[in-house]
This record gives C-alpha cells, sequence and structure tokens, in this order.
C-alpha cells in the first residue's frame, strides 16, 4: 500500500475538489431552490431546470477545452481555478431579480468559469500516483459527490428556510471554495518524476505511456466509451432526477419516498468505493457489464410495478449502486485503455458525451411521462439502453500492454 503512503495528500485533495466541485454542488442542491425561486419570479419548473441543461450540454465544450488547459498548465493551475470561478459563478446567481435570459447566461457563465473543477482534474492526478491502486484512488475520489450528497440537502434547506435562496446560493458558493481551496492550494500535486535507474526506468515507462486525443479518436474503443457513457448517463440521470415522481407514481407517500432516496445516496458512495476496488482486482468491463445489470433489474420491477416499501428500498439500493460506478468506470477504463500520459484530454472529450446525457435526460423522461400518461414507456426503453451498454462495456476486449504498445499500434 506504498501509494497511499506517499499519494494520500494529492488523493485527498482530489476528493476535497470534487466534493466540492461543479457536478456534487450541481446535482445535489437544485432541487431545493426551484420553489423559492419559481415562486418569486413566477417561473415554471421547466424554464428553471432548463438552466441545467444550458450547464450540462455546455460540456461538450468546456469538457475537451478543460483537457487541453490541464495537459499546458497543469492540473493544479487549473483545479484552483476552477473552483475559484464555480464560486464566484454560484454568488452571481444570487443577484438574479427575474430575468430568465440572464438566468440561463449566468448558468452558462457557471459552466465555462467552474469548468476546471471537473472530475478530468481531480482524477487526473491520480494516474501516476496509483498504479496498482488506481481503481480504488479513483473511487474514493469519486465518493467525493457521496460526501456532498450526504452534507448539501440539510445545510441548503437550512439556508433557504432560514435566509432565503440568496444566500443559499451564496452560502453554499463561498463555503465551497473555503473548505476547497487551501486543502487543493496545499496537497494536490503532481507525482515528481521518477528518478533514473533500470527498475525505475520500467516503471517510469508505464506510468508515462499514452496516445494522444487525436490518436484515441481514431479507435473504436474512444466511441464506444463515449457511447456506453452517453446511454447510461440518459438512464441513470433521467432515472435520478424523477425519481421522486417515478416513485410517486408507483403509488409511494412522501416520507417512504424521502427514506429509499436516502438508502440510494449512501448506495451510491458504496458503488464508489466498491467498483473501485474490484476493477484492481478484475477486468473493468466485466464489472461494468455487472453492474448495469442491476439497474435493469430494478427497471423492470418498476415496470412490474406493485412494489412495497421493501422492494421500492431493493430498486434505489440497485440504482444507487450503478450511479456510483458510472463515471468512477468510465475514468478508469480511460487511463486502461488509453494510457495516463494525455490523460485530462482524453477524458475531457469523452466526458463531454457524459455533459450532454445529463443534460437531456431529465427533460427527456418528462417529456415522455407527459406524451404518455406515466412512465412505462420510457422505462422500458431504457430497459432496452441497458442492455446495449452492457454489451458496449463488453465490446471494449482486452486492456493493451502495460507500456501501451498495442494502444499505438491500434491507434
Amino acid at each position: 500500500m506504498n501509494e497511499f503512503k506517499y499519494g494520500w495528500k494529492s488523493l485527498l485533495a482530489a476528493t476535497i475538489g470534487t466534493m466540492c466541485g461543479i457536478f456534487t454542488l450541481t446535482n445535489y442542491s437544485q432541487g431545493f431552490f426551484v420553489g423559492p425561486v419559481t415562486s418569486e419570479f413566477g417561473w415554471t419548473p421547466s424554464q428553471f431546470f432548463l438552466s441545467y441543461t444550458v450547464l450540462m450540454c455546455l460540456g461538450l465544450l468546456t469538457g475537451p477545452l478543460v483537457g487541453t488547459f490541464a495537459e499546458k498548465a497543469g492540473l493544479r493551475i487549473v483545479g484552483v481555478v476552477g473552483l475559484i470561478g464555480h464560486s464566484f459563478a454560484y454568488v452571481l446567481l444570487s443577484f438574479n431579480t427575474g430575468s430568465l435570459p440572464l438566468w440561463y447566461l449566468s448558468w452558462a457563465l457557471l459552466a465555462i468559469l467552474g469548468a476546471g473543477s471537473l472530475p478530468i482534474v481531480w482524477t487526473g492526478v491520480l494516474n501516476n500516483w496509483f498504479q496498482k491502486h488506481r481503481g480504488k484512488a479513483i473511487g474514493i475520489t469519486m465518493a467525493g459527490t457521496g460526501l456532498g450528497a450526504f452534507l448539501l440537502p440539510p445545510l441548503v434547506e437550512f439556508l433557504i428556510s432560514n435566509y432565503g435562496w440568496r444566500t443559499a446560493y451564496r452560502g453554499i458558493g463561498i463555503g465551497a471554495l473555503l473548505i476547497s481551496l487551501p486543502v487543493v492550494f496545499a496537497f494536490f500535486k503532481e507525482k515528481p518524476d521518477v528518478a533514473a535507474g533500470s527498475k525505475q526506468d520500467a516503471a517510469r515507462k508505464i506510468a508515462a505511456w499514452g496516445v494522444t486525443r487525436k490518436e484515441a479518436m481514431r479507435t473504436a474503443r474512444f466511441w464506444i466509451l463515449g457511447m456506453v457513457l452517453f446511454v447510461t448517463v440518459i438512464v441513470i440521470a433521467g432515472l435520478l432526477s424523477n425519481f421522486a415522481r417515478i416513485m410517486t407514481e408507483q403509488g409511494f407517500e412522501r416520507g417512504a419516498i424521502a427514506r429509499i432516496a436516502a438508502v440510494m445516496g449512501l448506495t451510491v458512495v458504496a458503488g464508489r468505493l466498491l467498483v473501485g476496488a474490484l476493477v484492481d482486482r478484475f477486468w473493468a468491463p466485466g464489472v461494468a457489464a455487472t453492474f448495469f445489470v442491476l439497474p435493469t433489474l430494478a427497471l423492470l420491477l418498476l415496470i412490474q410495478g406493485d412494489l412495497t416499501v421493501a422492494t421500492g428500498i431493493v430498486v434505489g439500493i440497485m440504482i444507487g449502486l450503478a450511479a456510483g460506478a458510472e463515471l468512477d468506470l468510465l475514468a478508469y477504463l480511460t487511463s486502461k485503455y488509453f494510457g495516463p500520459a494525455h490523460y485530462p484530454k482524453i477524458f475531457g472529450a469523452i466526458i463531454a458525451f457524459f455533459t450532454v446525457g445529463a443534460g437531456i435526460a431529465p427533460p427527456l423522461f418528462g417529456a415522455f411521462a407527459q406524451a404518455f400518461q406515466g412512465y412505462t414507456t420510457i422505462l422500458t426503453i431504457s430497459v432496452g439502453l441497458l442492455v446495449l451498454s452492457i454489451a458496449l462495456f463488453l465490446a471494449l476486449g482486452r486492456y493493451p500492454a502495460a507500456d501501451g504498445t498495442e494502444a499505438v499500434e491500434a491507434a
């Protein structure tokens, strides 16, 4: 476990950066703002949540750009700038006086200024610190989202109830910066080059191999990874964003839904840690295929209907485990198939598939539910999408050689 002995500082900083970054704060806080903001301005929930679509779809541009900047300027600089920009943009949201175009523009600015706090940066630092235990390190880092999911809801609800939604936006924006910036500034560092020597040279060669983004994009694996991420995030993000309404349609009361959602939130953390441990020991695409059998079974239970609270909790656990595994698997698979040398650029391009899928999933699920008088149709389609994703994971094939020679030849 020497990797953890020497790399724990960067791992800690990456976890805190993930917890306070744009993905976590946005995904686990906006549900609390929709009521107060729409009530004050007379907007509909759909108008409010279109801002999330704007944010995520801009990831098509910001993801690849962050990867390019990180490779040129360094992960630490990009991460620090991203945290500061993210905080500033959150404070800016609080000054809106009812202009919907300005609201969308503010979210577009958030996507740009906060892009440096994306997981591209936080997972990128792990590649050279961790080789044998890279999966565990990615799992721990991405568990930062679970910590945010645990801490944010009561904090945001307290601030809104006692001080209003404007103070809440300012509080979580500035608070996230005050927590993360000192830790990231002090501990978030890339591993120095390995000293010369026969064994060290071999280790350095393994640690430093990697195809370029241009070479990666010529391979089938790049597009398979992008497609499987796009497909899975549509299903998972659609389920998570519409979960309360889906369970209400199943006949559950708000209290029961809250209990099921709480269990699901805990299993997101468990999924991140579990998948990290498993991919260090087993073929990662096989692990991924196994994990995504779980939400497939959950969907079949939902389609069948007549759920009890107990089976509802089982559904929440199966969805939560897959939600926790998703980005961890893609980060690990990117580094494993394309190498760490140009990881930020390549993962930045692949994560663009994620952001677009996450941006369109919530309104897509809602539109289908409205058009077909319920969620059964979109849930049935989602079963097919998950079966497709399992096949795509298995199509990735074996890993390249340890020094990446097979990947270079394939490119």
